[in-house]
C-alpha cells in the first residue's frame, strides 16, 4: 500500500506519539489516562497535518479503499470518516479523488 519510501517515513513518523504535554518546561497535568491523551494528541497532529491529507486523497486516487488505507495508517476507519465528513474541504477533495478513481478503473478496464 505505501510504497513509497518517503511517504512511509512521513507516515511512521506522524504515528508515533510523543508524551510533549509540556507548556514552558512545566508539565500540563490532565485528568486523562496517558495513552488516551497520547492518541487525542497524535489525532490532532494527523488532522491538522496537511501532508497527511494530500496522503489519504494520493492513495484514494491511485485505487486505495478507505478501509485498507486505514488500516496501513492504523487510525480507525470510522474515526477516518469522521474527520473527512467534518470538514467541507475535505469532503469536496474525497469526492474528487474517488471520481479520478473510478475513471481509472474505467479505463482500465476499457484497456483489456
Amino acid at each position: 500500500l505505501l510504497n513509497t519510501p518517503h511517504l512511509l517515513s512521513y507516515v511512521r513518523a506522524m504515528l508515533v506519539s510523543r508524551p510533549s504535554h509540556t507548556l514552558n518546561n512545566s508539565l500540563i497535568f490532565m485528568s486523562e489516562r496517558p495513552r488516551k491523551r497520547s492518541r487525542k494528541y497524535r489525532a490532532k497532529r494527523l488532522i491538522n497535518s496537511e501532508q497527511f491529507w494530500d496522503l489519504i486523497f494520493d492513495l484514494i486516487r491511485k485505487g486505495q479503499n478507505l478501509p485498507a488505507i486505514s488500516k496501513a495508517l492504523d487510525v480507525p476507519y470510522r474515526t477516518l470518516w469522521g474527520w473527512i465528513n467534518e470538514s467541507d474541504e475535505n469532503r469536496q477533495r474525497y469526492d474528487g479523488a474517488r471520481k479520478e478513481q473510478d475513471e481509472m478503473i474505467r479505463l482500465k478496464i476499457l484497456d483489456y
